[in-house]
């Protein structure tokens, strides 16, 4: 009787042993893969540990970790789906992306090149965070109307209202450092310049030359940094604008789009040194006279190159007639 008692309470044992193990299993698995990737077209390949993986099978998931890197190709769309698809990156054609830090409390990725589709949930708000933004909110879109203006004064905005908050999502291009707490904004990227469009929410944007003078963009609102020159001031887009820039393929999406006048580094650095707060913006280009200068410049090459032409037509003839003067004489 005994020994019938401990041969069940030995099977009791194993029996919990195994489910207490495949519990634990699987709570390891959910927190394994609470980022991931899924192919929706195209080719991506997924770097980690100077391995390589080619995923091209559409509808496949990968788990991701910290420090993998993705390269997209032709015709490619893929998804990101980070901290259990709180946080989510749509990837487009020709884009390398780097995942940096996948910490609960924040992510950190870097798009060196191409274009991508942020959406980020917000951080709990209270009442006082709400009102503060509300009024940041107001003041962006009144400031909006006044031109040149805006840059001083966001930029003023930005350092009294601002800079203590609490970002949960950090993304770094060559050319610009951008923070987000919670909201819905498009990226593109490629050589020395970024671009950047909110969708909902706000951005702050900043030069990595100068990472501590950034400025709010808000929603419908777009700006960029080119190396060399700070954030530019945030204009308004049209509703077309807006959907064409999210929806396009890859980092010329924001080819049409006029921004903003930017100000120089060294400009910044120098008023955030005696506290100015009146940004000194660099030159609009103008447009019509470098295009007038380049029709000048043509018309000289035009120029240059009927001279040339003539005098080849004359040497051609001098050679003709001296041939001619030779022949005569045999």
């Amino acid at each position: 009787m005994l020994k019938h008692k401990v041969i069940i309470f030995k099977k009791v044992y194993k029996t919990l042993a195994l489910l207490f193990l495949g519990l634990f299993y699987l709570g390891t698995t959910v927190i394994a893969v609470q980022d991931s990737l899924e192919l929706h077209s195209g080719t991506v390949k997924l770097i980690r540990d100077g391995k390589s993986q080619i995923i091209n099978n559409a509808g496949e998931t990968f788990a991701l970790q910290a420090n993998d890197r993705l390269q997209t190709g032709k015709k490619t769309k893929i998804t990101l789906y980070l901290k259990n698809r709180d946080n989510t990156v749509k990837l487009f054609s020709n884009s390398f992306f780097k995942l940096d830090d996948l910490a609960a409390e924040e992510n950190s990725v870097a798009l060196l090149t191409g274009k991508g589709n942020f959406n980020v949930k917000p951080l709990p708000k209270t009442s006082n965070t709400e009102n503060a933004e509300a009024e940041n909110s107001k003041k962006g879109k009144k400031l909006n109307k006044f031109g040149v203006k805006l840059g001083a004064k966001l930029a003023k905005l930005k350092k009294s209202k601002l800079r203590g908050k609490k970002k949960r999502f950090n993304i770094r291009t060559v050319s610009a450092i951008l923070g987000v707490r919670g909201t819905e904004f498009v990226v593109a990227t490629g050589g020395d310049t970024t671009n950047l469009l909110a969708l909902s929410g706000e951005v702050t944007l900043a030069s990595p030359e100068i990472p501590d003078y950034e400025i709010p963009v808000l929603a419908n609102e777009v700006s960029n940094v080119r190396e060399g020159s700070g954030p530019s001031i945030p204009v308004a887009v049209s509703p077309e604008e807006r959907d064409k820039i999210a929806k396009a393929d890859g980092k010329d999406s924001f080819q049409e789009v006029q921004f903003g006048e930017s100000e120089s580094i060294s400009s910044i650095r120098s008023r955030m040194k005696s506290d100015d707060e009146t940004p000194n913006y660099e030159e609009e280009e103008n447009k019509e006279g470098d295009l007038l200068e380049q029709m000048d410049r043509l018309d000289e090459l035009e120029n240059i190159l009927d001279n040339a032409e003539n005098a080849i037509d004359a040497a051609k003839s001098r050679l003709f007639i001296l041939s001619m003067t030779f022949t005569n004489r045999d």
